[in-house]
């Protein structure tokens, strides 16, 4: 179904390829590819089927090295399931008000020689604010600040891990 909507929509992915990616709170498969017309980083699950499509031009501006969303996220059995894009680094995990949370490395494109990878992770809903990542670059630890606010007004201020 998810591909029969990307080629009705022009962005089917090269070669029929895609990668599937899951989250630790069991959400997904939400399905990744590079579309075959544009080039586009795409992403899709049977809960949001066109979720979007992002240019590797935009991909190549994204500040580097750093972690960022990607696309958007999926509330899941009282979770964020949320895509993020490490740019030039790794990440080894996310925390806030000392929780680790773990991520999987999902999906990776070389764009402009830098390596760009897709991570999911899942949060609380109810912890909503500035995470910590920890991450590896150019051959040693490092740590980036990342806001995760999917809800705007849902409960409390947003916390700063």
């Amino acid at each position: 179904m998810i591909l029969g909507t990307a080629k009705e929509r022009g962005t089917a992915p090269v070669g029929d390829a895609f990668t599937e990616l899951r989250f630790s709170n069991g959400y997904g498969p939400e399905l990744i590819w590079q579309a075959e017309k544009t080039g586009d980083i795409c992403t899709a699950s049977d809960r949001v089927l066109a979720r979007g499509c992002v240019p590797l031009a935009e991909i190549a501006k994204r500040p580097t090295p750093g972690v960022g969303t990607f696309v958007g996220a999926s509330l899941f059995e009282g979770n964020w399931s949320v895509l993020l894009m490490a740019d030039g680094e790794t990440v080894d995990h996310i925390s806030c008000q000392g929780r680790d949370f773990p991520v999987r490395a999902g999906y990776s494109i070389p764009v402009d020689g830098v390596l760009h990878t897709v991570y999911t992770v899942a949060v609380p809903r109810n912890l909503q604010g500035r995470y910590h990542v920890a991450v590896q670059r150019d051959g040693g630890s490092a740590e980036e600040r990342l806001d995760i606010t999917m809800e705007k007004d849902y409960g409390n201020v947003p916390v700063e891990c």
